[in-house]
């Protein structure tokens, strides 16, 4: 029987190198974009037209459009192996989403947060839920509780350290919780080549980002998505609840180890997103 797997943010780089690199190894991979147009253009790049691949659109700084992609899902097929949190902006200035939270925390926490609680019980009992998160996360030492929005000081770099500092976090919150034999892991896809930096930005940091691309020791997205391919296909179940680089597990930045500090970004996030999950 085929495996199912969605990726979200797949219509290019790290994403769509991810979703190709599952449907090459036999998945039915659901291939998720901000818009259809974008998700059907991507789908049709990777070779195969046996059903392989089926496009899927939402805009995840949209948490009701989070709720219909899962329900889709949920409606729509019988059941996920694999789901792989890739989506991820980063924004020069701050924006707020329709619910008045900062995007960059919104598209790259919340809605995997949001997601991933919607779809945990369609997931198989032996599923792999994998974050792409990013060695980001070690440039501040902790949430933001008292100013999410980091409305009194905020910075591209500093809103998008934080929201990857979530993503582990909320890794090894859920490994705690959990009561089943799903794998969550956290990826540093290390620093590759992609558009992210090309988006949403000032024309000064779009420039640095294409400098940044140039220089030399920079990933492919194809190397980028290859510790995400490898957790997802790996026959053993890889431990659960660590954060991965280059196929092998590391440590993280000692914030991410906070308990308390991984609870309270919980309870947060539930509060946030009017979702509670249940265990």
């Amino acid at each position: 029987m085929r495996k199912i797997a969605l990726v979200t943010g797949a219509t290019a780089g790290i994403g769509f190198e991810t979703a190709r690199g599952l449907a090459v190894q036999g998945f039915h991979v659901l291939l998720h974009g901000r818009t259809l147009a974008k998700a059907r253009a991507a789908a049709a790049e990777i070779p195969g037209g046996d059903g392989r691949v089926t496009p899927l659109y939402a805009d995840l700084s949209d948490l009701n459009a989070v709720r219909l992609l899962a329900a889709g899902i949920v409606a729509d097929y019988p059941r996920l192996d694999v789901l792989v949190n890739n989506a991820g902006v980063w924004n020069s200035k701050q924006e707020l989403t329709a619910e008045g939270v900062e995007k960059t925390f919104a598209v790259n926490h919340l809605a995997p947060f949001l997601l991933t609680g919607l779809l945990r019980e369609h997931l198989q009992p032996d599923g792999r839920i994998i974050g792409v998160s990013s060695d980001s996360h070690k440039q501040v030492r902790g949430i933001a509780f008292d100013d999410l929005n980091l409305d009194r000081n905020y910075h591209g770099l500093r809103s998008y350290a934080q929201s990857k500092l979530a993503n582990v976090l909320f890794c090894y919150e859920y490994d705690r919780r959990k009561r089943d034999a799903t794998t969550i892991c956290a990826v540093q896809p290390g620093l590759v080549q992609t558009d992210i930096g090309l988006k949403g930005n000032t024309w000064l940091h779009r420039l640095a980002w294409r400098v940044r691309r140039q220089m030399s020791g920079h990933k492919t997205p194809v190397e980028g998505a290859d510790t995400s391919v490898f957790l997802a296909t790996t026959v053993d179940p890889p431990p659960s609840g660590l954060y991965w680089d280059d196929r092998q597990p590391k440590r993280s930045y000692s914030s991410s180890y906070d308990e308390t500090e991984a609870r309270k970004l919980w309870e947060e996030s539930e509060r946030l997103t009017n979702y509670t999950y249940r265990f």
